[in-house]
């Protein structure tokens, strides 16, 4: 097993956990409900989003009690939810619900609310009666399927980092990318465990950047390298996202699989490099 696991890529050993990893503990830290109190008890509560409401069917969804801002995801998957956000601009039209619920967030101006609940009610059905990559990424197998509704966390207007991704290998952090947002539209800058700037990329990231224009990398940095280390222990491999919202550490989740095991870094050599840290896979 040590020298066919050696032998792979990083993102071929992220597939060889997805199909041979059945440790409940992967499943638990998915759930995006219930690991909140395992943040809480292992880092403190002041790093946890706050959350108004888990309901486990769309008729418990009660908007009138949520605050102007907030965010609705399923507690069982991934790249799926709704965000409400003074940030949006306001709709031509009411959103249609797809028949692929695991696609996208929507985006939507709080003014725009009460014309879209029924949309918002028919997608967490859609939600709370499927299941994320069941076959293939085992850890949301066994999630109970819930909705949580919880604080919009907002990202900076300045460019300031506030995403920050820590690549955890038993218990350390190797490295980490950060973003000013969150999404794949801005550029994501890496940095190693001593907060040097790296000059790799994943294969996946749509902007390029400017190193002679980099952003500076906030203090916290270090705050929330040492929770991802302290909330790493004991796991193989986990990547361990934060916020950084007006100063406020904020954990945003466990990532088990990072794209699924498609993600590479350039250069191959970083790849490479990237593999070498996840020395041994833990199973039982």
């Amino acid at each position: 097993m040590t020298l066919y696991f050696d032998s792979l890529s990083f993102g071929q050993k992220v597939v060889h956990k997805m199909y041979h990893d059945k440790r409940r503990i992967l499943s638990e830290l998915a759930d995006k409900a219930g690991v909140k109190s395992r943040i809480a008890e292992q880092i403190g509560p002041k790093f946890v989003v706050p959350t108004y409401s888990v309901v486990e069917h769309e008729a418990e969804l009660d908007f009138g009690k949520y605050p102007r801002e907030f965010a609705l995801k399923p507690t069982h998957g991934s790249q799926a939810g709704i965000l409400v956000s003074e940030k949006y601009e306001r709709l031509e039209k009411q959103l249609i619900p797809i028949t692929h619920p695991w696609i996208k967030y929507y985006n939507l101006h709080p003014d725009d609310l009460k014309d879209n609940v029924g949309f918002i009610k028919i997608m967490s059905r859609i939600w709370l009666n499927s299941r994320y990559q069941e076959e293939s990424e085992y850890c949301y197998k066994s999630i109970q399927p819930r909705i949580i509704i919880e604080k919009y966390i907002h990202s900076s207007n300045s460019g300031m980092l506030n995403d920050f991704r820590f690549y955890t290998f038993h218990g350390e952090v190797k490295f980490f990318r950060a973003a000013s947002g969150y999404s794949n539209d801005l550029p994501t800058y890496a940095y190693d465990q001593n907060g040097e700037f790296l000059h790799i990329k994943a294969m996946h990231d749509e902007v390029e950047y400017d190193e002679l224009a980099l952003p500076d990398l906030p203090r916290d940095w270090m705050t929330m390298r040492e929770m991802a280390e302290k909330l790493s222990m004991g796991i193989d491999f986990i990547r361990i996202d934060f916020y950084l919202s007006d100063g406020q550490i904020y954990f945003s989740e466990f990532t088990n699989y990072p794209m699924a095991g498609t993600l590479k870094f350039l250069p191959e050599s970083f790849d490479k490099l990237a593999s070498s840290y996840w020395k041994h896979f833990d199973y039982y």
